[in-house]
């Protein structure tokens, strides 16, 4: 009985250090590397959130697409220098 406890102590503490781990790296990567922490954060959060509510993923694809449209219709409109304009006809 005694190694039981003893192994679900050791289990608890290698946990704990894990966790520890985990949360050294996260503030090491926001000391150095900001934008790539911040962005695996977001993506990290982002696939809780659909694995949570799964109807999130419509919505976030939908906004990519409004994003998209919307590029394109000001790209067309753009004021680029005329060596960057696209002069094709068709």
């Amino acid at each position: 009985m005694g190694r039981l406890i003893l192994a679900i102590i050791a289990f608890a503490m290698a946990i704990a250090v894990l966790k520890m781990v985990i949360v050294a790296l996260i503030l090491a990567g926001l000391i150095f590397r900001t934008k790539q922490t911040l962005g695996l954060l977001l993506l990290g959060g982002t696939l809780s959130l659909i694995a949570a509510y799964p109807p999130t993923l419509f919505i976030i694809a939908g906004l990519f697409i409004l994003a998209a449209i919307i590029k394109a219709v000001k790209g067309k409109n753009s004021d680029a220098p005329p060596a960057l304009q696209d002069h094709s006809q068709g």
